[in-house]
């Protein structure tokens, strides 16, 4: 059944009037995002036409190759996504944050490399990903990423001992890999692709599988955030290779990634097979053989990352069964994270009360969304953002019968006015 009948009936009666297929749409949408005429799948253009899948995150993009007013987007999808629009469509006209860094005074390179400067790269990427896990990837902190990963960039050009070489390049592929996190959280997604694809280049050339399979497992995320699932699975086979080699917890991280990608192709058998290997991988894990950088995967974010999965299930099939697992793990996530990893609670509570929301229970829903909202407004997040976005669409469909729902719609939309999460 399409998700949103209308909006899959205005896209698919405009590209026809332009005397286009799925195909030109693709194309056109792809060099309109990135420049990239290949960016987008023809399938799934098709399905935007079809109503099989809403855009979202393609939804400007789109707008702006058919010469389409934003406000156009027929209920109940409108309010919502033309504020979520709105918020990132200045983003994308602005330069990489890349290239506004490189012209600003950075530290000197130095004339051969030392171990203190890799002590440098080490401990700017711990410290990042602290900032990142307590405030979000917006604001100064991507653009700190971003600007310490184009000076240590320039590392990779500078005289080094041999004994050096592999120690450099993997602390510049960990450092590439928390600003391509950064970027992402803030949706800079080109930024984000950029820095994930130099770090997993970097730890190739490092040999360091265990950072190469924490990279592919983000850039899998990624794709699955950017509706491109078949790159997802990609992503997740590469980061695969030899998982011999690999710990428990980080083969439990990469079946998650697959499971969220086949969750959202619509395969629900695979995701539920990835979800069993994901379980059975991580009831063997050992924290203390994990590199420094798995530290956050614990039982909490277990919970959440296959609750994220299996939400994507339970929206779709609306599966008693899945309902509850997805409830459940999110439940469990939201319970035992910290304050030190807010934003992922953040995450897994504001999908818990769309579940609540879209399965009937609007009261407890707008109980747990207010929750979610108020510890939201503590992080700067595109991610979280979308979250919130999503919430207040679902809190749209009760139609008014819930007052407490509506309430919760305005405040979400009053608090995305505000800019507040980003």
């Amino acid at each position: 059944m399409p998700k949103n009948p209308a909006l899959a009936e205005l896209i698919r009666q405009t590209v026809e009037a332009r005397g286009w297929g799925p195909s030109d749409l693709a194309r056109a949408v792809g060099v309109a995002e990135s420049g990239d005429p290949d960016r987008v799948q023809r399938a799934n253009a098709r399905r935007w036409m079809t109503g099989e899948r809403e855009p979202k995150y393609w939804w400007p993009y789109i707008a702006r190759v058919l010469s389409l007013d934003p406000a156009a987007i027929p209920p109940p999808t409108a309010s919502q996504v033309i504020s979520h629009a709105a918020a990132f469509a200045p983003s994308l006209e602005v330069a990489s944050p890349l290239t506004v860094f490189a012209s600003l005074s950075m530290p000197e390179i130095p004339a051969q490399i030392r171990p203190g400067d890799i002590q440098e790269v080490q401990q700017a990427a711990l410290t990042l990903t602290t900032w990142h896990n307590l405030h979000g990837g917006g604001g100064l902190v991507r653009q700190t990423g971003t600007a310490q990963l184009s000076w240590a960039a320039k590392l990779l050009d500078v005289p080094c001992p041999e004994v050096l070489r592999q120690p450099l390049f993997a602390s510049v592929a960990h450092l590439g890999m928390v600003a391509g996190v950064a970027c992402f959280d803030a949706f800079a997604h080109n930024d984000a692709r950029r820095a994930f694809t130099f770090a997993a280049a970097c730890a190739e050339e490092a040999d360091e599988w265990h950072l190469r399979g924490k990279i592919y497992s983000w850039r899998a995320r990624h794709a699955v955030w950017m509706e491109d699932p078949d790159t997802a699975l990609t992503h997740t086979e590469v980061g695969t290779i030899r998982s011999d080699r690999l710990t428990p917890t980080e083969r439990a991280m990469l079946y998650i990634a697959r499971a969220r990608a086949h969750a959202k192709a619509g395969d629900v058998q695979a995701t539920l097979t990835a979800v069993g290997e994901a379980d059975n991988a991580y009831s063997h894990t050992h924290p203390a053989d994990d590199p420094p950088w798995m530290s956050y995967y614990d039982y909490a974010q277990h919970q959440g990352d296959t609750g994220h999965a299996l939400f994507d299930l339970a929206m779709t099939t609306r599966n008693r069964g899945h309902v509850q697992a997805a409830a459940e793990r999110l439940a469990a996530a939201c319970s035992h994270h910290t304050d030190t990893y807010i934003r992922s609670r953040v995450f897994s509570r504001t999908k818990l009360a769309t579940l609540a929301m879209a399965t009937g229970d609007p009261a407890e829903a707008v109980r747990i969304g207010a929750i979610a909202l108020e510890e939201a407004t503590r992080v700067r997040s595109g991610r979280a953002e979308a979250g919130l976005v999503e919430l207040a669409r679902t809190a749209a469909q009760e139609r008014g019968t819930v007052a407490e729902a509506s309430e919760l719609r305005e405040r979400i939309t009053r608090t995305i006015s505000k800019g507040t999460t980003t």
